[in-house]
């Protein structure tokens, strides 16, 4: 028997204006849970890759010990000297990284002393360490000047105050003047970011070591290749070169070898995905409970319509049509709402969240297969529907 034009799935949501409100919160609710818990770990990701993007460099040179940015093992400058024999390298430059000692005193928010992030590098516009934008040539300029820095205009206002350009403040218990900015953005271990030069990297923080030059000891090596090199080649033959002290890396492995570090060695990769997990399970026991309850509602109508000669094929394309329609309506409040709330988090925390098109992809079919999946355990019931039951 033919099927009737009647959009019958569609009437069966609609007739109950209330419970079909209810059915859209509820699975919107799980849209917006999956959304943030995606979000938020594609801004941990992101914003622990940023320096690791930022870094303007083929290769880098680190300390075989180093399995992170954030931990600090330094290897001796020596090897950059070395590294700058192999043939294919154009130029070495270190990049220093100090968390420990960096405490950053804001006079203009009297505030007791927050530690922030510092970068140290050569302030060479022709051989520049860092990808700092349009205005690079300048902000190097600026750079060479003694006891100056480059603020992160994504550092955190609530933990350093407010930062401008000439803006003089304290660091490591000395005064340096803010000289221009750029654009990083924060992370799950640092609320801001400054970027000074080598010598007022080795003024600022000579003190730490006793009797050590500050810049003997390197973060990270960044070393840039002549045009046309092999990037694997040269690595090869810098591994081979430098002793076991170091490992090179090209920076796609460099990246990957952090994206591993907190997707697998650190439990927020696990406990992201099980935030998604549990908004999936929400939105299948709230689709599963408004679609059965519409079906007990309807059960004489589904008896009727089998008594009619409806084949059960009809009966399992009303549930899933059901289902589906359930799962748009309720899609678009909750991405919605997440957009908003992903607005106020990044403008909280400085961190980088947001909806890219991957994850509205990600969700989407997440929540097209929550309610399918509601429909299929519902689907007993509507075939269980017996037209003697009419008598």
């Amino acid at each position: 028997m033919l099927p009737m034009r009647t959009p019958l799935a569609w009437k069966n949501l609609t007739h109950d204006v209330r419970r079909l409100l209810l059915a859209t919160g509820g699975i919107a609710f799980a849209v917006l849970l999956m959304c943030m818990q995606l979000s938020f770990q594609d801004a941990l990701f992101d914003s622990t890759l940023a320096l690791v993007r930022m870094l303007n460099a083929d290769l880098v040179i680190t300390s075989r010990a180093k399995y992170t940015v954030i931990v600090r093992e330094t290897f001796s400058r020596r090897r950059l000297a070395q590294a700058l024999q192999a043939p294919g390298v154009a130029w070495v430059q270190p990049l220093y990284v100090e968390t420990q000692f960096s405490m950053l005193r804001n006079f203009a928010a009297h505030g007791q002393g927050e530690p922030i992030r510092v970068l140290g590098c050569e302030p060479d516009p022709q051989r520049p360490a860092l990808r700092l934008g349009q205005n690079a040539p300048l902000l190097w300029q600026h750079l060479r000047q003694t006891a100056t820095a480059l603020y992160d205009v994504r550092s955190k206002a609530e933990a350093f105050g407010p930062f401008f350009t000439g803006q003089e403040v304290e660091l490591a218990g000395q005064t340096i003047r803010l000289v221009g900015s750029f654009n990083l953005g924060t992370d799950f271990a640092n609320d801001g970011n400054l970027i000074v030069s080598s010598e007022t990297y080795r003024r600022l923080f000579g003190r730490a070591v006793p009797g050590q030059d500050a810049l003997a000891a390197v973060d990270i090596g960044l070393v840039k290749l002549q045009p046309g090199a092999d990037p694997r080649a040269v690595q090869t033959v810098l591994q081979r070169m430098l002793p076991d002290d170091v490992k090179v890396l090209t920076i796609g492995q460099f990246e990957r070898q952090e994206l591993r570090f907190w997707q697998r060695s650190t439990p927020i990769g696990y406990v992201f995905h099980a935030g998604v997990l549990l908004g999936f399970l929400v939105g299948v026991i709230i689709c599963y409970q408004i679609l059965y309850a519409d079906i007990a509602d309807h059960m004489p109508e589904f008896a009727t319509l089998k008594a009619m000669g409806y084949r059960a094929e009809y009966f399992v394309g009303v549930v899933l049509q059901e289902a589906g329609l359930l799962s748009l309506l309720g899609f678009w409040p909750g991405i919605a709402a997440s957009w908003l709330l992903c607005r106020l988090v990044a403008w909280r925390t400085g961190l980088a969240v947001g909806l890219s098109g991957m994850l509205l992809l990600e969700v989407l079919l997440l929540t097209v297969g929550m309610c399918v999946l509601s429909g299929v355990l519902t689907m007993r019931k509507v075939l269980a529907s017996d037209p003697a039951e009419l008598f």
